[in-house]
């Protein structure tokens, strides 16, 4: 019986942000930073302890986070990417989870209610794979179950794991969501700007002013 308890979060946090020229991890939201608000919405949509994934930027963020419960894997080459650190969190999961939740950092406009009805329709659905999707696109975070994990860890880095959906394309259950952070990443100081309402330079300018 699939339960709640069954599904690890896998936060994918291992980019070098080059064209942010920041962490992306660690850019500022609200009171909190994109990976902190993102552990809190899954610590109060009631998940267990996630699994977080970090590249060269790792100091840092651990210093970050030393006050969270999270495992915390090293991808030592992300620039072989996202599906390096897919794959290096699965091999780290346990047996007792049936499924895990990847949700890549630099999606953190995402809601407890989006985090919950979609764990609910995973679980409900007895689907392998849970996501939402906005219009015609389908987003993150999306939680996929344990018996696709050696399809993932067999799947060719260059190709990453669109050939997996496919493939699974009729096992899929999507979640219908006006929720545009689903699908939106922050990749860019544009990004970051457009969502916030204040350049990057100047948030951090401000935040080091009052310090």
């Amino acid at each position: 019986m699939r339960s709640v308890n069954s599904i690890v979060p896998i936060v994918l946090a291992a980019g070098d942000s080059a064209r942010m020229g920041y962490p992306k991890a660690l850019l500022p939201f609200g009171t909190e930073v994109f990976l902190t608000h993102t552990l809190t919405v899954l610590r109060n949509s009631g998940l267990p302890r996630p699994l977080i994934i970090l590249g060269r930027s790792a100091d840092a963020i651990k210093a970050k986070i030393r006050d969270w419960p999270a495992d915390i894997r090293i991808n030592p080459d992300p620039d072989r990417g996202q599906l390096s650190s897919i794959q290096l969190a699965l091999t780290n999961i346990s047996p007792e989870f049936d499924g895990g939740m990847i949700w890549p950092v630099d999606q953190p406009v995402i809601s407890e209610d989006l985090v919950r009805r979609l764990t609910r329709l995973f679980l409900d659905s007895e689907c392998l794979i849970a996501c939402p999707k906005v219009g015609d696109r389908r987003g993150h975070p999306a939680i996929f179950h344990r018996s696709l994990f050696q399809e993932f860890l067999d799947a060719p880095l260059e190709e990453g794991p669109k050939k997996i959906l496919l493939r699974h394309q009729h096992e899929i259950a999507v979640l219908p969501t006006e929720e545009s952070g689903a699908i939106h990443d922050i990749d860019t100081p544009e990004d970051y700007q457009a969502l916030i309402g204040e350049s990057l330079e100047s948030v951090l300018a401000r935040m080091q002013s009052s310090r």
